[in-house]
């Protein structure tokens, strides 16, 4: 799913991201919540993807601990 949004300014001059309250439902967002843009790349087009996590985890070395939990039984 794709979504473009424009930065708005608040009145105290900081900028804003308004992100749609679906968008919000989906990644299980609610108000309080930290969110993280995270900076990936789609081809050569740069993306900020919204996640709550700091960071998004390497495919690569997701299935590696996966095997490796398999390997030790847990």
């Amino acid at each position: 799913m794709t979504r473009t949004v424009k930065v708005e300014q608040h009145e105290d001059g900081s900028l804003i991201v308004p992100l749609p309250n679906d968008l919000l439902a989906q990644l299980g967002v609610g108000i309080g919540d930290v969110l993280y843009l995270a900076e990936e790349y789609v081809g050569t087009t740069r993306c900020l993807m919204p996640t709550k996590t700091p960071q998004i985890p390497d495919p690569f070395e997701v299935l590696v601990e996966h095997r490796n939990n398999e390997a030790a039984g847990t």
